[in-house]
């Protein structure tokens, strides 16, 4: 599946910039290469293999910063991408992408990477996202939702609103929270 979709961005004309993906997959430890595309994932220790990636267009390298960010688990990674020309507007010379993939914790109602990682404070405009493996009202309205996965997701959801996360997708499709409004 990865190859197809990394080899179908050679058809177009202007290929993403920045592909991310949850529970990538990984040969002897390392993740597969693709042209045109550096990889960026969290540094492994004790045999685990990482569980996010970024895929760079190479191109864009030498037309701006990346700061990779370390959380010290195979789990999470950001990148803090600057240029001085701005991205959105004039006065924004940098923003955050945070990539997770979050799972079962070991006590009921946790996953495996709390809230305050996922929705940093930042002084950043930040894009998060990924699989956090939780289900809330407020991406799938139409659902009935059982108590043990509002009081998973509940916190999750506080945390996003408390610092002005908006979620971007269509509720009750794939979810996805980012840019908090400035």
């Amino acid at each position: 599946m990865f190859w197809s979709l990394f080899a179908s961005f050679t058809q177009l004309t202007h290929p993403p910039s920045i592909v991310t993906l949850q529970d990538p997959p990984v040969y002897r430890g390392k993740l597969p290469s693709f042209n045109f595309f550096t990889a960026f994932s969290p540094p492994t220790n004790g045999g685990c293999q990482p569980r996010v990636a970024f895929y760079v267009y190479s191109s864009i390298l030498a037309t701006i910063c990346l700061l990779p960010r370390f959380f010290g688990r195979g789990d999470v990674r950001a990148l803090d991408r600057f240029t001085p020309d701005s991205f959105f507007n004039r006065s924004t010379t940098g923003f955050t992408i945070v990539n997770c993939y979050s799972t079962k914790g070991r006590l009921n109602n946790t996953r495996s990477v709390p809230p305050e990682i996922i929705f940093p404070e930042s002084p950043l405009l930040t894009l998060m996202l990924g699989d956090l493996n939780i289900h809330h009202p407020m991406a799938e309205p139409l659902r009935v939702f059982k108590e043990d996965e509002l009081a998973t997701s509940t916190p999750y959801f506080d945390r996003a609103t408390d610092f002005g996360f908006t979620l971007l997708n269509v509720p009750s499709q794939v979810s996805l929270i980012g840019f908090p409004c400035l």
